[in-house]
């Protein structure tokens, strides 16, 4: 009698072993959580963070993959690894927040310096030598600094589109370019000045 009652506890609790399900729950959790990073655009804000859970997400798939071909399972690891999951998808998303914030500061910082940059270039061009020669000069270097102001457009509308990391390229490429107008003119200005030294000697 003890042998058959054995025998009846081995089986239940080889049952148990074999019928053990995964913690789905916990990984609809950590699955959803990496959804909700990617619509914070971590993608774009916080790629290494997004990456990190992205390979736990891996991971877990794999651990699951291996449980399920197997006669006896067991979800331990799995329940860490989705535990791990989802605070890695937490940290991609709260990093993804706080990487669109810092960019946006950025590219507001860098529309107004280009604003700036182009003002400066714009009072340059109008102390620019004048004479034989140098009208072309102005003309081309004019219109550098529209194209610059034109770039300051561009990236106000990416910022209300809010694509603030495309805003701030096109913010810095603009005032490089009016600052290199206001450098020409300058060392023009010097040029001549140096010129008409010469010519009193």
């Amino acid at each position: 009698m003890r042998k058959v009652l054995f025998g009846l506890m081995v089986l239940a609790l080889l049952g148990l072993v074999a019928c053990a399900k995964p913690p789905q729950q916990l990984i609809d959790s950590a699955k959803q959580a990496v959804d909700a990073a990617k619509a914070a655009e971590a993608a774009t804000y916080a790629p290494d963070s997004l990456k990190a859970a992205t390979d736990k997400a891996a991971a877990l798939d794999a651990e699951l993959a291996v449980q399920n071909d197997k006669f006896f399972k067991s979800y331990k690891l799995t329940e860490q690894l989705a535990n791990e999951l989802k605070t890695l998808a937490d940290k991609a998303k709260a990093d993804a927040v706080a990487g669109k914030e810092k960019a946006k500061a950025d590219a507001t910082a860098a529309i107004t310096a280009a604003e700036t940059s182009i003002n400066d270039a714009r009072e340059a061009l109008k102390k620019a030598p004048k004479g034989k020669g140098s009208t072309a000069d102005v003309a081309a270097m004019t219109g550098d600094v529209d194209a610059a102001a034109k770039g300051v457009e561009d990236a106000k509308a990416d910022m209300t589109a809010e694509k603030f990391l495309d805003a701030q390229t096109k913010a810095t490429n603009a005032k490089a370019a009016a600052d290199k107008v206001k450098a020409d003119v300058e060392a023009a200005i010097e040029l001549k000045k140096s010129t008409k030294g010469g010519h009193k000697k």
